[in-house]
């Protein structure tokens, strides 16, 4: 002690460098104290009398002191830091007191009074995802549903007539458009695979029924249309962030039919799994309006990453969808024949459907609920998996007229359907 103080001999040449770190940063804490022996005037030398120094004199008190070490070399304190509390002095305009500071609440995100558009509503969602601010994300989707409806509802009073539009297309894209920033929250709510946001089923029920639509004439069936494009996009993103299970509750989500008292899956809805009215009775069509998507909405690539992995994404959710329905038609005891789901995906060519295969089975145990849910077995999906590719053939040569290479679907859904 005497020397360090005094800076002799080789304890004061240590002194010196550890003092000359010291100088360079006042904050270090590479050098931490050891007590074993001292005096009970003096237990460190002069120069380090102001740092953190352990305590081990006392073998009694070693664990305790050890621990001590252990957090500061780790730079985890002891004794974690309280919350901030009421500032006793703060007050609102109305003279209530204002709320606790505590943690990140202290810097919540903002809500947008206003959001004009798709991206502007996905870039505030993610940030109440990541602040998870429930409330804030309840209040959002509460601002966005009521502008988006109230602008849809009244874009059809005023411009739609009653005639059916002459370019469907364009008056989908309108449509689309209008609603988009609601679309857009709600698959920033998918991506984020967190329970609290992921569960966007709501959404598709408020497409199908808006209060006040009139679903006469020729633009009373935007609704369905905007249904279609909706479960598509939720089941895509699902199926691109590994979350088979959100797209298939969605797809087994029951919705009443709108001209019984039937209710039905939204898979068994020919309008919603490609059939739209309003594009009339042509799928391939349908189809095609989804595949060209990114190419008609801007905002949407950069939610998938490209126009690449949102093709890939669209085709491994029809692969599920047609997968669950041969399950559904063994369930039922019906004849396994391509009904509700069109097979429309075949259509994207052998290399997307090659990396949809890969992507739905990189979780097969999420897999096998398409036919887990229904009571189905493996070994039932095996012997029906023949008949279902001869009905799928069948049913692509009456569509399109020329044979499509269904090799990717046949090949490589039998070796998983192999016990």
């Amino acid at each position: 002690m005497g020397k360090a103080n005094a800076g002799e001999g080789g304890v004061g040449y240590e002194r010196m460098i550890v003092n000359a770190q010291l100088i360079q940063d006042l904050g270090t804490n590479k050098f931490i104290p050891v007590i074993r022996q001292a005096s009970e005037q003096e237990k460190t030398p002069t120069f380090l009398g102001t740092r953190v120094y352990i305590d081990f004199r006392n073998d009694s008190q070693f664990d305790s002191e050890f621990e001590k070490l252990i957090h500061e070399l780790h730079r985890v304190p002891v004794v974690e830091k309280p919350p901030l509390g009421k500032n006793p002095f703060a007050k609102l305009p109305s003279g209530q007191e204002a709320p606790a500071v505590e943690g990140a609440a202290a810097q919540l995100p903002e809500i947008p009074e206003q959001v004009e558009s798709a991206d502007e509503a996905y870039s505030a969602a993610v940030k109440l995802i990541r602040a998870e601010d429930e409330f804030g994300w309840r209040q959002l989707v509460k601002r966005i549903r009521s502008n988006a409806f109230n602008s849809l509802v009244q874009r059809r009073q005023e411009g739609m007539a009653g005639e059916p539009p002459k370019d469907k297309e364009l008056a989908v894209d309108e449509a689309v458009e209008i609603i988009s920033p609601l679309i857009s929250v709600a698959l920033a709510g998918v991506e984020s695979g967190k329970e609290q946001f992921r569960d966007q089923k709501s959404i598709l029920d408020d497409l199908l029924n808006i209060a006040g639509w009139n679903r006469t004439g020729g633009w009373g069936d935007i609704p369905r249309v905007l249904g279609y494009v909706y479960h598509s996009l939720h089941g895509s993103l699902s199926l691109s962030t590994n979350q088979l299970d959100l797209a298939l509750s969605l797809a087994r989500t029951k919705i009443p039919d709108l001209y019984t008292t039937a209710h039905r899956h939204v898979w068994e809805e020919h309008e919603l799994m490609g059939w739209p009215k309003l594009f009339g009775p042509n799928c391939t069509k349908a189809w095609k309006y989804l595949a060209q998507a990114c190419d008609r909405w801007e905002w949407l690539a950069p939610i998938f990453g490209d126009e690449s992995e949102y093709r890939t994404s669209l085709v491994a959710y029809y692969m599920a969808l047609s997968i669950h329905e041969l399950a559904s038609t063994i369930d039922s005891g019906e004849q396994n024949t391509v009904k509700n789901v069109p097979l429309t995906f075949i259509s994207e060519g052998h290399d997307i459907n090659q990396r949809a295969v890969s992507l739905l089975l990189r979780n097969p145990e999420a897999l096998t609920e398409l036919w887990a849910c229904l009571t189905v077995t493996r070994e039932h999906m095996e012997n029906s998996w023949r008949d279902w590719i001869r009905s799928s053939e069948d049913w692509l040569r009456s569509v399109y007229k020329f044979s499509l290479d269904i090799r990717v679907y046949r090949e490589n859904f039998s070796k998983v359907l192999q016990p």
